[in-house]
């Protein structure tokens, strides 16, 4: 099996690609949090950006405090979200907790001489750990959970959720801070929000296929065993040949384009295929892709 084929399907070995994205997400979240952020001069959302307050006031170190200040919400992904969220956040923190602390004394934190770029480049990192621990099931604690919390009962947009959850705390940063700051930490929000946003497009993205052929029956049911989606077959008539076809038209999420490519390629190389973005969609229709 190609490599293409285990990325885009999403329950092929799942559990080992979950572990794989834990580690991914946790290390760089661990160098966001323990060698840019601090040196930088930027500000941070949520339970980091309490946790560099907390740490200018005390000096206990950032990790130390970022664990602390996640027990206590625990419960509210224990109750409202998922046991296996939970656990899996949990050692999210604990390690990432160990690393911030940590990793400073192994790799010199870097200072990028600018706080704009800083800004920017913190914003992609941390964008790209929060796809990672999302999609496995866990999160980096703090107001990734009460952020999960507001999403699933509220039916909110994940990342605009953690943006006004950062807005909130940057009020806090501002006040113990100077403001460029938390200047420089919308830009980083703003950035990690987008990034979130096109990781989540580049899977998930609702499409609209119409595949002309001269059987589609054998397509259809394919389509059906194999994607698991419906679909509806068309009568048309070519413009110039005046040949006559049928056209099915199916929606599906971007991740599963590959799939579907494969199949025709396969079982119908004369189609003729056109593919269009779809905004929204009201109705039956099941998430087949990986989801934050």
């Amino acid at each position: 099996m190609k490599l293409s084929d285990t990325i885009y399907a999403t329950d092929q070995y799942k559990n080992a690609k979950d572990v794989i994205l834990i580690i991914i997400g946790t290390v760089l979240f661990s160098i966001y949090a323990g060698l840019l952020i601090p040196v930088n001069n930027i500000g941070a959302g949520g339970a980091l950006g309490l946790s560099l307050v907390i740490n200018k006031l005390t000096g206990i170190k950032i990790g130390t405090i970022q664990f602390i200040l996640n027990v206590p919400l625990f419960y509210i992904g224990f109750r409202y979200i998922s046991r296996k969220f939970v656990i899996l956040t949990g050692i999210v923190i604990s390690i990432s907790s160990f690393l911030i602390n940590n990793l400073p004394k192994i790799i010199t934190p870097v200072n990028l001489g600018d706080s704009l770029v800083a800004a920017i480049f913190c914003g992609i990192i941390s964008g790209l750990a929060m796809c990672c621990l999302l999609v496995a099931g866990a999160s980096t604690g703090g107001t990734d959970i009460t952020g999960k919390f507001i999403s699933k009962k509220m039916d909110f947009n994940l990342p605009t959720v953690f943006l006004i959850q950062d807005i909130t705390v940057y009020t806090i940063v501002w006040i113990f801070f100077d403001i460029k700051y938390v200047m420089y930490a919308l830009v980083m929000s703003f950035v990690r929000n987008q990034t979130m946003k096109g990781v989540q497009k580049f899977f998930s993205a609702y499409i609209q296929c119409t595949i002309i052929c001269c059987n589609p029956e054998k397509m259809v049911e394919l389509i059906n065993n194999t994607l698991h989606r419906g679909s509806t077959i068309m009568d048309v008539e070519g413009g110039y040949s005046h040949e006559k076809k049928r056209m099915i038209i199916v929606v599906i999420q971007q991740n599963e384009m590959h799939q579907l490519r494969k199949l025709v390629a396969k079982n119908c190389p004369e189609a003729f295929i056109t593919v269009s973005a779809v905004n929204t969609i009201v109705g039956n229709f099941k998430e087949h892709s990986y989801r934050l």
